[in-house]
């Protein structure tokens, strides 16, 4: 029996850190990209550092938004790197920051009791999972969007929780392997087979964790209906999400739809793969503020005097503070939304949309199974 691992074997048992320390040439390229890098160093000397015992830079300074991926010539992800770094610390535990928890504590709400909801219809295959974001910050845009979902898909269900991505890219793997397998198996157990989402940053967790669910966006659901209302013509920018970078079908469908609406997507120099991240990602902003007001700023500079349009209720927030910037659902949902006019909450107020969203959901929908997580996960 032949015991020589292949050159492709070898590589899958190599670590993410080991894999960079390896095969990265310092090119370079990713290094001119990134304000991260070029404060502490290129992947490969990092890499080699922390291999080494060295530990001279902090991995929760990183985005961990994966444009070091998308330039590299190698195809090599330095951000897997950057996690694996983050989970490490976090087993020694050295990864608690007291800056953290307030996204720990939004993250906590999502799947708490007060705000988290299952219904499964009879006949249910198809859940409707919107992410924490939009049904607080876009109420009627979601309410709208459900509803429409509704018409076309049969026995759609409807599961308002987290999918603990802010656990996941705080290196906090145990925690968040224990929610999200607890999420999919109330989802196996009541023969959930696909996914639809509204959050990029929830697409790519089920993309990459959620094992036998189909996962699709509804963009990619939507971009087939052609009956959305034509906008009067003007040229709008796309900002593509970091969770969907390397997801050519979804971005494909947000264009089509701006197609639909009579609106001309002008591409910024930074599209699709090697997208820039809007400054939210990866939790850095709570420890490097300057870190992520630049990639915020880059990209509104990109934008120049056009309207932004993303597909991601974080992106649309954080740019919308510093540039004209619409979610692209809010132009589908109401047309009238466009040019501003969307009505957009902030918190507190999203909580308080969300609390109010389920307490009226639950009367409406009473047929079928439902309840909170932890009620679900007890019946188990």
């Amino acid at each position: 029996m032949n015991m020589m691992l292949s050159s492709m074997e070898k590589e899958s048992a190599l670590s993410p850190l080991e894999l960079i320390a390896q095969d990265c040439m310092n090119c370079g390229i990713c290094v001119r990209e990134c304000a991260f890098l070029q404060e502490y160093g290129s992947p490969k000397d990092l890499a080699e550092q922390w291999l080494s015992g060295g530990d001279g830079h902090d991995p929760f300074a990183c985005s961990l938004c994966g444009l070091c991926h998308g330039v590299c010539p190698m195809k090599l992800d330095p951000s897997a790197m950057f996690l694996a770094m983050r989970r490490e610390l976090v087993d020694r535990g050295e990864g608690d920051f007291r800056q953290h928890r307030t996204i720990r504590a939004y993250e906590k709400r999502g799947s708490s009791s007060l705000f988290s909801w299952f219904y499964f219809p009879e006949n249910c295959h198809t859940i409707f999972f919107p992410g924490c974001a939009l049904p607080g910050s876009h109420p009627h845009t979601f309410t709208r969007l459900f509803q429409m979902l509704q018409e076309l898909i049969p026995g759609l269900g409807l599961v308002l929780d987290c999918c603990t991505k802010p656990s996941h890219d705080l290196g906090d793997d145990a925690h968040f392997k224990k929610m999200f397998a607890e999420l999919c198996e109330i989802l196996s157990r009541h023969s959930i087979q696909k996914v639809l989402v509204a959050c990029p940053n929830c697409y790519r967790i089920f993309q990459e964790y959620g094992e036998g669910l189909q996962v699709q966006t509804v963009y990619e659901e939507l971009a087939g209906l052609g009956r959305f209302s034509r906008q009067e013509p003007r040229q709008v920018t796309v900002h593509d999400p970091c969770g969907v970078r390397f997801a050519g079908e979804v971005q494909d469908s947000v264009r089509e739809l701006l197609q639909q609406l009579g609106l001309e997507a002008r591409e910024m120099q930074h599209s699709r793969t090697t997208s820039f991240c809007c400054g939210e990602g990866g939790s850095a902003g709570f420890l490097r503020p300057d870190f992520a007001q630049e990639w915020t700023n880059k990209r509104v500079e990109e934008a120049g005097t056009q309207r932004i349009v993303s597909y991601c209720a974080g992106c649309t927030h954080f740019l919308g503070r510093k540039a004209p910037t619409d979610h692209l659902l809010d132009l589908l949902m109401a047309p009238e939304s466009g040019q501003g006019k969307a009505k957009v909450s902030k918190a507190p107020f999203t909580y308080w949309n969300r609390y109010r969203l389920k307490k009226r959901l639950q009367k409406e929908l009473q047929s079928g199974v439902s309840g909170s997580r932890q009620e679900l996960t007890v019946e188990s």
